[in-house]
């Protein structure tokens, strides 16, 4: 039914071929390194042509997006990139998902003193943006893109998020199956897994979908500015990019800096587009307008 609702938005289904195609690309690096590519020219990181100088060089039959200042072939670094991309978004999703539902659906489970410290908490967190509080943290520490991700997913997840859990974990508290569930005798751990937590998922997916556009901005501003230790994404691409580029001449390096550039637009507005495309399916109210 879900499938069959959500195939009625195009959007929705372009942004779903995006990350298709965009998935496609965290993947196939390695297997183009092993087959296809000469490692000693076209390593994202170290390789060098000495066929092409002086670099950086435009787009060739040999590069197809050229080279950067450094001589590294910049198809090579973009796909190569897309893993990092991807891992952030993938695992910062997790991180929040994980604890917005465990934080949220305890406070309307349990209420009292539960709900007091938990909705304490998410009150704390809504008010610490985590792309501020990231680049604050960056400005002090280098950060690993594994780090970046897990601070993204925690600063989300005890936030906003949660709040928005409980709210929709207490209009399942209170349905008839519920109640039913207790008086047959089931424990609260046994409830809130095989009753509140099942109904939560459509917003669960929405919610990690929403995080992983956000974490993958953030890692790129982080990267853009310097502030992570050096990992292949596309914001280290552009950032390299923009630090060696010489403005209006024909050595400039805009065919390094603007593929990035593209693939980070298009990987935060395919999974967008599906975010808005599940919010409608699993809202009733949305569906209706």
């Amino acid at each position: 039914v879900h499938w069959r609702l959500f195939r009625r938005h195009p959007l929705g289904l372009i942004g779903l071929a995006q990350i298709a195609g965009l998935a496609v690309m965290a993947v196939i690096h390695p297997v183009l390194m092993g087959t296809v590519w000469d490692r000693a020219r076209y390593d994202p990181i170290v390789g060098f042509d000495l066929e092409y100088f002086p670099h950086p060089t435009g787009p060739s039959g040999q590069h197809l997006l050229g080279t950067d200042n450094f001589g590294r072939d910049v198809l090579s670094q973009l796909i190569a990139g897309a893993r990092t991309s991807f891992g952030v978004g993938i695992v910062a999703a997790i991180v929040a998902v994980t604890l917005s539902t465990s934080l949220g659906a305890a406070a309307a489970y349990y209420g009292g003193m539960v709900d007091t410290v938990a909705m304490g908490i998410a009150d704390v967190f809504v008010l610490m943006p985590a792309p501020l509080v990231m680049l604050i943290v960056g400005l002090l520490l280098r950060l690993e893109w594994l780090q970046v991700a897990i601070g993204y997913g925690i600063l989300t997840g005890l936030g906003g998020q949660a709040i928005v859990v409980k709210s929709q974990a207490l209009k399942v508290k209170v349905r008839p199956f519920i109640e039913a569930a207790q008086i047959a005798g089931g424990s609260k751990g046994h409830v809130i897994r095989k009753h509140i937590l099942p109904s939560l998922i459509p917003l669960m997916i929405v919610n990690g979908v929403f995080t992983v556009v956000g974490a993958v901005l953030t890692e790129s501003l982080l990267s853009f500015f310097g502030r992570t230790s050096y990992h292949l994404s596309w914001g280290m691409m552009i950032w390299l990019g923009q630090e060696t580029f010489r403005l209006l001449t024909f050595r400039g390096q805009w065919h390094a800096i603007v593929p990035p550039a593209l693939a980070l637009m298009l990987y935060c507005a395919a999974f967008y587009l599906v975010g808005r495309a599940l919010d409608e399916v699993f809202n009733p109210r949305l569906r209706k307008r």
